[in-house]
């Protein structure tokens, strides 16, 4: 291997209204990981994925990195990769595994293979009241509702059950046409956290730990959300083994997210496509991603 692209946005997504004063600082991990690969004699160079002018023949890999932007602009964001899977450059990861995970649909996919997840309803064609009904048995005071495809807890709504029906309502109005998943707010998140298992060639690299910022629930850091290096249970560590094992994608890295629900970790996100890994906490994650890269690359080209 002797050269890999690191793809990146150009500008920010939309829903990013607020001034960032230093874009360049966002993209302070891709610098960390080109880095590593020329610690290890590899040249790795940041290239914004919607730039038309780019010969993918002229790189061994591209990896999927801070391309945030594609939510405004998804078909051609498959367009780029599918040209990538058509020239001698190998994508990571593939282009079926991000089809698959850009819709976050894809949690019905892991409930029936076998993943316990939290439980989740999508907004179309749904009877809400039936739905409201059945949460309040369950205990559920309210519910987070989130955009099917998204990122970053883009337009994500918490709101009380029983506003539910108003709150799809105004969705609905807003953004006419997109389908929302609904699952009941789970206390776990702010209590304990959202625990994130990052996997690189399916080894487990390390593990974090997310927490919100006072008074609200989005573990994001735009969000003034915190994260730290953490140290599973054996039992969380054979549970999230479990649900990577049923990923049917040659994936070369994934980060699974989980919640605690009685007692048990469920899925609330599985990010295939352009997961952060806090390198700048776990620094030696940086050599066993590069590490990784090379080894699957050579197990591609052998």
């Amino acid at each position: 291997m002797n050269r890999v692209a690191l793809l990146r946005c150009d500008k920010l997504p939309s829903f990013v209204t607020w001034d960032v004063p230093n874009l360049e600082e966002l993209f302070g991990e891709d610098e960390l990981l080109r880095e590593g690969f020329v610690a290890q004699g590899i040249e790795a160079e940041s290239v914004v994925w919607s730039r038309p002018d780019v010969d993918w023949n002229r790189y061994d890999a591209a990896l999927i990195r801070s391309t945030w932007d594609y939510l405004d602009d998804s078909e051609n964001f498959l367009g780029v990769l599918t040209q990538i899977e058509a020239s001698s450059c190998h994508l990571f990861n593939p282009l079926a595994a991000v089809r698959w995970n850009m819709d976050k649909r894809y949690l019905f996919d892991l409930e029936r293979w076998g993943a316990a997840i939290i439980p989740t309803f999508t907004a179309a064609n749904l009877d809400v009241g039936a739905l409201r009904q059945a949460l309040a048995a369950a205990g559920a005071s309210s519910v987070v509702l989130k955009p099917a495809v998204g990122l970053g807890a883009a337009h994500v709504q918490h709101a009380p059950l029983d506003e539910l029906e108003a709150t799809l309502a105004r969705l609905s109005a807003e953004s006419p046409g997109h389908d929302y998943l609904i699952q009941p707010f789970i206390e776990a998140v702010v209590g304990e956290g959202e625990w994130s298992f990052v996997y690189f060639d399916r080894q487990l690299s390390h593990v974090l730990l997310k927490q919100p910022a006072p008074g609200d629930f989005r573990v994001q850091g735009i969000y003034g959300g915190t994260i730290q290096p953490a140290a599973p249970s054996n039992d969380d560590r054979l549970q999230a083994e479990a649900v990577l094992a049923r990923l049917p994608f040659d994936v070369l890295y994934a980060r699974l997210d989980f919640v605690r629900v009685s007692g048990r970790l469920a899925v609330i996100e599985v990010e295939l496509i352009e997961p952060i890994f806090s390198f700048n906490l776990v620094p030696e994650s940086i050599a066993r991603l590069v590490v990784a890269t090379r080894g699957a690359l050579a197990t591609k080209v052998a």
